[in-house]
């Protein structure tokens, strides 16, 4: 997730208009050059085996896009008759080592795991390929490919430049969407329909709720009315993105931090509010501790990535089928999500972008996507996969959960933040304000005050 199945960072369209941040030429750095394919004399034609013989080495964070890779990788090689080498990594680690591994410019690892913030970072420095000369030469990508069918919102957040002010969604293509996720409310249906209470609608609403239902005994076991991430990393922006995104807050706004607006400064407190029905150690919790809780059945309500659905319904687990998925709460604005998208890049250095080529192609393709289902490596990012047969039956017992997250991507799923080289450093320090408030160690107006004169600094 940013992750969700990952450790720290994210599982998981319509770049909407809306709460897209305004960014500026001050925040964003410049890109490496575009790259053209490099088609030999010996590629006449696109054929699955143009690349007979390669080596492609991978490395991937722990996931359910890289588990659904390693089940099907044979047919792959079988198809190609390339041979693919896969190292997974926790979430925490692998991020380290993929930042270590394109500093070097080695070329050790031919494709790897990104993301939109990664992506910023990674074009910045000139370090990840520009997939789009890929995807147009038709000698190089299958006629069966059929890019259009991603779902136009995701390949937009998968575009950036230095031109790209604002997430316009007009600059190169750095990476293919294989796992996307918006942010949800997930309730207990049982306790709301044994206290008699409807799902809450609203920001205030859900916060009333909380209260009412934290400490409450339910089934033999005291409950918290609420859980979520509290860590004080960038993450956690995600679930707090939808009150972010409902009173209308902006990161930046002309060149200069605005975390600290009345609307920043209004979103944070009903934030404080609502964690302060969490369990205590909540204010440190990333993704993975805060869905163990919500597994566990000690919450009633949890927002985060609308695709750890998997995880609730799967055999065995405590919650399956008691479960209810929700929109995003109501503020002031409306509804919002950030979005998250687990997708597929090269790294510029490799030596074989070929073959690496034809291993995203085939990552990504209609068939691997709906075979990834099984896998729970989810949401589908093309539309035929989103709406197929497979993916209907698959969440058939999950109640709302598959419109849920289609409505969340299609009208309120969006990049929310700064498309910055920068932004991981500045999302941090705006995290580790919103823990230092959950804490009570600052008020929230000192907290962000102090983080908007952080994050001018690193824009400087």
């Amino acid at each position: 997730m940013m992750g969700n199945h990952g450790r720290l960072l994210g599982r998981r369209g319509v770049l909407t208009a809306g709460v897209a941040v305004a960014a500026t030429a001050s925040l964003l750095a410049g890109c490496g050059q575009s790259s053209t394919p490099d088609v030999s004399s010996s590629v006449k034609a696109f054929s699955w085996t143009n690349y007979k013989g390669e080596t492609l080495n991978l490395l991937m964070s722990e996931h359910p896009l890289s588990a659904s890779i390693k089940s099907n990788i044979a047919d792959f090689e079988s198809k190609t008759g390339i041979k693919v080498n896969i190292e997974t990594l926790t979430e925490s680690d692998y991020m380290v080592k993929i930042l270590t591994e394109l500093q070097s410019g080695s070329g050790t690892y031919d494709a790897f795991m990104t993301s939109q913030p990664m992506n910023y970072q990674y074009a910045a420095a000139g370090w990840i390929e520009n997939l789009q000369p890929w995807v147009d030469n038709t000698k190089q990508t299958s006629p069966t490919y059929d890019f259009k069918d991603f779902f136009p919102a995701l390949i937009k957040a998968e575009r950036w430049d230095k031109t790209d002010f604002g997430g316009a969604g007009q600059g190169q293509l750095w990476a293919i969407p294989a796992n996307e996720e918006g942010y949800a409310l997930f309730y207990r249906k049982d306790i709301l329909e044994k206290n008699g209470m409807a799902v809450p609608q609203t920001i205030d609403a859900l916060i009333a709720d909380a209260a009412k239902l934290n400490g409450t005994t339910f089934d033999g076991k005291k409950i918290s009315g609420f859980v979520s991430r509290g860590d004080k990393t960038y993450p956690t922006l995600n679930p707090f993105s939808t009150f972010a995104g409902a009173y209308g807050v902006k990161d930046v706004t002309d060149g200069k931090a605005t975390v600290n607006s009345p609307q920043g400064i209004e979103a944070v407190k009903k934030w404080v509010e609502l964690m302060h029905y969490a369990p205590k150690a909540a204010s440190t919790y990333t993704w993975y501790e805060a869905q163990q809780d919500f597994l566990a059945g000690n919450s009633a309500f949890y927002i985060d990535a609308d695709h750890m659905a998997p995880d609730f319904e799967k055999a065995g687990s405590a919650i399956a089928g008691k479960v209810g998925y929700a929109l995003p709460p109501e503020g002031p604005k409306g509804r919002a999500s950030s979005m998250w998208l687990w997708s597929l890049g090269m790294n510029a250095a490799s030596k074989h972008k070929g073959a690496a080529w034809q291993f995203i192609q085939w990552a990504t393709s209609k068939e691997q996507l709906t075979a990834a289902i099984a896998e729970g490596n989810m949401n589908p990012t093309r539309v035929s996969v989103a709406d197929s047969k497979e993916m209907a039956t698959a969440t058939a017992k999950w109640g709302d959960y598959n419109q849920v997250w289609k409505k969340i991507l299609a009208d309120y799923a969006s990049w929310m933040y700064s498309p910055s080289a920068t932004w991981t450093e500045a999302g941090d320090i705006w995290a580790t304000a919103i823990q230092s408030a959950v804490l009570g160690q600052d008020t929230v107006e000192k907290a962000l005050n102090d983080a908007a004169q952080k994050i001018d600094a690193v824009i400087k």
